[in-house]
């Protein structure tokens, strides 16, 4: 994920924005569009939450210009870089700061210095998130233990109204954004029988054995597998109330606009199975959210964040790199599986990996893959789709296996 230098601070609520203060924004940018290009922004209602999937095709079909089509593509783009950043980059706090100068108004702080201007609202909810899964984790130190402890009994007594545990997702009812829907099951539950569970925190001792190939490399796709059905259930299910998108345009349960999991959901569960599992019992390293940094084709310079690696501590390299999305539109997926080779450049990973999480219908039964093109340099891409209640997960793939060939497994059970 990256941001630009050219992206003003205002743009970080930029998914909220109107069409008219859209076009306001793109007025201030100064590159030449005129009132026949708003017009046509104006008359497909394009605002804050469809412009960043929009393609020049995409402004071309609505009767645009080429020239103004490329102009709006790259600032598409850069919204969705954006985006990413602020939603993501924000974890990185609980990580690059000890845990006895935490705060909200530190963490505040420091977000607007890093990212823009920040709601105190939105703040709250990443902050306090962030706490709960602390408090939650029984392998977080004793330190960190007692900072949340205390934090969290702060803003109880601030006033503000406490909150259930994060396991307890009685009376969760699906919900959209701005309007009512019925109660339907997800079309992807099936009458199948679930697949046996492996919980790594059931074992968590030296039997927890780390999958390996024929070769002896370890088995990337079983990680992420024994990994998602070690996510605490209680925690993804209420992330579609709590810290939660829209899924605009893709359909959920046959409906728009459902409210869904953000990727920081599924991005701090899996680094806390991966720490718990790989480095506390065998000694691997993990790290999220690495920083990079990068002047890029359009000659803006940029911070790279990449999602999590895996390195074996008496390796040079990493043994793989993985990227996370959540409930992505088929455009944020090229977008990423394009990204993720800026990372490869620096890090030099064995393997990479697109992990997507998503509760859009039909995502692992019609699953959407890069081109030939990136898969022959080496982009692995899995799937994961679950239900509101993280009770049934399914999943496709398509990597590359030990003898250099593709593999695809399409609707596996999970959970």
């Amino acid at each position: 994920m990256s941001t630009s230098t050219s992206f003003s601070n205002r743009s970080t609520l930029a998914e909220n924005w109107d069409t008219e203060t859209l076009i306001n924004f793109l007025r201030d940018l100064n590159i030449n569009l005129d009132e026949d290009d708003f017009k046509i922004l104006r008359k497909e209602k394009i605002d804050g939450q469809i412009f960043p999937d929009m393609t020049e095709r995409k402004f071309m079909k609505d009767g645009m210009k080429w020239g103004p089509a490329m102009k709006l593509e790259k600032q598409a783009k850069i919204f969705r870089e954006k985006s990413r950043v602020s939603e993501k980059g924000k974890i990185e706090y609980f990580w690059l700061f000890p845990c006895g100068v935490w705060s909200l108004q530190h963490f505040i702080s420091w977000s607007t210095n890093m990212f823009g201007l920040t709601e105190r609202n939105e703040a709250h909810t990443v902050f306090y998130n962030t706490l709960y899964i602390f408090r939650d984790d029984p392998m977080a130190s004793q330190e960190i233990h007692e900072v949340v402890r205390n934090l969290l009994l702060k803003k109880k007594v601030s006033g503000k109204k406490g909150r259930k545990p994060l396991a307890d997702t009685s009376n969760l009812q699906e919900e959209i954004i701005e309007k009512p829907v019925s109660s339907k099951s997800d079309s992807l539950v099936s009458s199948t029988p679930i697949a046996k569970k492996r919980s790594i925190s059931k074992v968590l001792d030296a039997s927890a054995d780390i999958p390996l190939r024929d070769d002896k490399s370890i088995d990337i796709l079983e990680i992420l597998k024994t990994a998602v059905r070690d996510f605490d259930q209680g925690i993804i299910a209420l992330g579609s109330s709590r810290s939660y998108k829209s899924s605009n345009h893709l359909y959920v349960n046959s409906e728009h606009y459902i409210k869904v999991p953000r990727e920081s959901t599924y991005d701090a569960e899996m680094y806390r199975v991966l720490v718990n599992w790989l480095r506390k019992i065998h000694g691997y390293e993990i790290t999220g959210q690495w920083h990079l940094e990068q002047v890029c084709d359009d000659g803006d310079y940029y911070h790279l964040y990449c999602d999590l690696t895996i390195k074996k501590p008496e390796n040079p390299h990493l043994e793989a790199l993985l990227e996370l999305l959540a409930t992505a539109s088929i455009s944020k997926l090229d977008g990423h599986f394009e990204q993720v080779f800026k990372y490869k450049e620096q890090l030099h990973p064995r393997e990479i990996w697109i992990v997507h999480f998503s509760r859009e219908d039909y995502v692992v039964t019609n699953p959407y893959w890069p081109s030939e093109k990136l898969q022959e340099k080496g982009l692995n891409v899995v799937h994961f789709w679950h239900d509101r209640d993280f009770k049934n997960v399914r999943m496709s793939a398509r990597f590359r296996d030990t003898t250099d060939q593709y593999c695809e497994i399409i609707d596996e059970i999970i959970l």
